[in-house]
């Protein structure tokens, strides 16, 4: 830990353990620091939470919030019966996105697209529309949504962060097109990354039949405050119970948090359009939009 002196010299501080912290009687251009009351007894803790807030502390979230998320997953799948490290056969890509405007803590509305390579795109929009919600297939008309969908929240985003311990972290300053843009590398262990994975899949974070190979956390922020984190997984296929072949999937997922600049584009009162049922829940607008795509 750096800080400094009297007369703006950088001073290395001992970060303890059990062992004393001892601090300089004045600290910081002559003003004294009180010593905290648990400074003997507790080590610093960084976790990933708390790199993401003090990037997002910088950001101006009256106006409201542009929510940006990327899921994208490549699959290399060599040909069958093929022998360990052959070149692959062929890729699978699926894509995920979301946009959405978040106002007061609550999705006001939200562009939704999922995609793979030799399927149709589906496409989704939820809006809050005087208290209910409405959703929408491939920008046609509305359909009344019973329950509002829990798309993103913030403080519960934060807080799975907070259990995402970092080792240490690296610091560069990035300056594309003449802007400056922090960057910061977070190392952090297998088994936080495996519960940084549930932090979007909801699921068990590890699956034994798909081993982790390699991951990287990256933080970055200018005018937005962006979380990348990348992974790949090795699967294996099956034949009769004998291995066949080795698959890796290469996963990255970005979530991108802005501040508004003005009022949110959201949709003014809509009627909803008799053609279109009411439907309970999200997973069931998918279910409807996987049913109407064409083919």
């Amino acid at each position: 830990m750096v800080g400094w002196g009297h007369v703006g010299h950088p001073v290395s501080l001992p970060i303890g353990s059990a062992s004393t912290l001892v601090l300089p009687g004045l600290f910081g251009y002559g003003h004294a620091v009180p010593q905290g009351r648990s400074a003997a007894t507790t080590a610093p803790k960084l976790t990933l939470g708390g790199l993401h807030r003090s990037l997002f502390a910088q950001l101006d979230a009256r106006a409201g919030l542009r929510v940006g998320i990327h899921f994208e997953e490549r699959t290399s799948i060599p040909a069958e019966h093929a022998a360990s490290g052959t070149q692959a056969d062929h890729l699978e890509r699926r894509t995920f996105d979301a946009d959405l405007v978040v106002r007061d803590g609550m999705v006001v509305a939200a562009s939704l697209t999922a995609s793979a390579v030799g399927a149709d795109t589906l496409s989704v929009r939820v809006i809050e529309v005087e208290g209910s919600s409405r959703y929408s297939l491939g920008g046609e008309g509305f359909g009344a949504l019973r329950t509002r969908p829990n798309l993103f929240d913030l403080d519960d985003f934060e807080s799975r962060l907070d259990a995402v311990p970092v080792g240490d972290a690296v610091v560069d300053l990035e300056t594309p097109d003449g802007k400056g843009r922090i960057v910061l590398d977070a190392a952090i262990d297998t088994d936080a990354f495996a519960r940084l994975l549930s932090v979007f899949g909801g699921n068990e974070p590890s699956n034994p039949e798909f081993p982790l190979l390699s991951h990287s956390v990256t933080l970055s922020a200018d005018s937005d405050v962006t979380l990348d984190y990348w992974w790949s997984l090795l699967g294996l296929d099956e034949v009769e119970g004998n291995p066949a072949r080795h698959n890796v999937v290469v996963c990255h997922v970005q979530a991108s948090v802005a501040a508004m600049s003005g009022e949110a584009d959201v949709a003014s009162p809509v009627s909803v359009d008799p053609a279109l049922p009411p439907l309970d829940d999200l997973d069931a607008v998918w279910e409807l939009a996987r049913q109407r795509r064409p083919g």
